[in-house]
């Protein structure tokens, strides 16, 4: 049976009840899967919706709350995040967000937060009415670990977000639950990592004082001003940091076949090796595990006596 559906693909019961089918019947699609409902009175094609991934399939169920759910809301956190499609590590999807003046409270499908939110940090996003990215990021960092928070005020300023507003929301935050990691991690955020495992990288580092601050993106030279690389981190002038997110590796990069992108990257390597250069390479797994990652660095990194003169009796 062919049901009428929006831009987005849903259906809307209140469109279709009475018109096209019973109730009865929208409630038999559902329960056979020919159906998903993604929000009470709002349902979209079983199929499609299960090749979604979870942002896009969030950001949909987003969509369908803003079209059948009750008027005026305003969607915030996580749920803003999926609408700007700004990435983050780790995000809870299970339930909308909003963010409303009223006493905040949770349902078995909504997390209501209590706030007022600037009308210049409100935008509307196909349809959504959603908090704007310098907002978004800076209450998602709040509410998350310092690793999440870094990651998703990275994300935001690669995205272009201006720090100016997203400095004026923190001050304006003063007494909101997490704020101080806001605080702590908003001087440390930029737009120079080009991932969300470059930025968690940052982050673990951050989380260990003996290791250098790393420049990131930098372009490295051979000894006749020929470029070798642009690398992910440089640390201490003499280690490469690579995080390698393994999907170059299995022929996901253009055109370029797997072992074409394996032979480049050798090349490459012992290119920055002939330099003086040490390169240390590291993977999600190795940053699951902060002590092992740590030690890698560390026997990477110079010694701190290694600089110093030999002295003789």
């Amino acid at each position: 049976m062919d049901l009428p559906t929006d831009e987005y693909g849903l259906i809307l019961r209140s469109e279709t009840v009475g018109t096209h089918i019973t109730d009865e019947r929208l409630q038999r699609m559902v329960e056979g899967n020919g159906l998903y409902r993604l929000w009470p009175g709002a349902m979209a094609d079983f199929a499609t919706v299960d090749q979604l991934d979870a942002i896009e399939k969030h950001r949909l169920t987003v969509i369908a709350a803003a079209n059948a759910g009750r008027a005026g809301r305003l969607f915030s956190h996580v749920s803003a995040a999926a609408m700007h499609r700004l990435p983050m590590l780790w995000p809870d999807l299970s339930q909308i967000h909003v963010t409303s003046p009223k006493v905040g409270k949770r349902t078995a499908n909504m997390v209501k937060h209590q706030a007022v939110v600037e009308p210049q940090d409100i935008e509307v996003v196909d349809g959504a009415t959603v908090t704007s990215i310098e907002r978004t990021a800076c209450d998602i960092a709040r509410l998350g670990t310092s690793r999440q928070a870094l990651v998703v005020l990275d994300a935001a300023l690669r995205r272009d977000a201006d720090l100016e507003q997203m400095n004026r929301i923190l001050e304006s935050c003063r007494g909101f639950k997490g704020v101080e990691m806001l605080r702590r991690l908003l001087p440390h955020a930029n737009a120079l990592s080009e991932s969300v495992g470059e930025s968690l990288s940052r982050a673990v580092m951050l989380e260990f004082p003996d290791l250098p601050v790393p420049r990131q993106q930098v372009e490295l030279f051979d000894d006749r001003g020929t470029l070798i690389a642009r690398v992910d981190f440089l640390l201490a002038d003499k280690v490469v940091g690579e995080f390698d997110g393994m999907i170059k590796y299995n022929g996901a990069v253009g055109d370029k076949a797997a072992w074409k992108t394996v032979v480049d990257e050798k090349i490459r390597e012992d290119k920055l090796r002939a330099q003086g250069y040490t390169v240390v390479r590291w993977t999600w797994q190795d940053l699951a595990d902060k002590t092992r990652f740590h030690a890698m660095l560390k026997k990477a990194l110079p010694s701190p006596d290694a600089s110093k003169p030999t002295l003789f009796p």
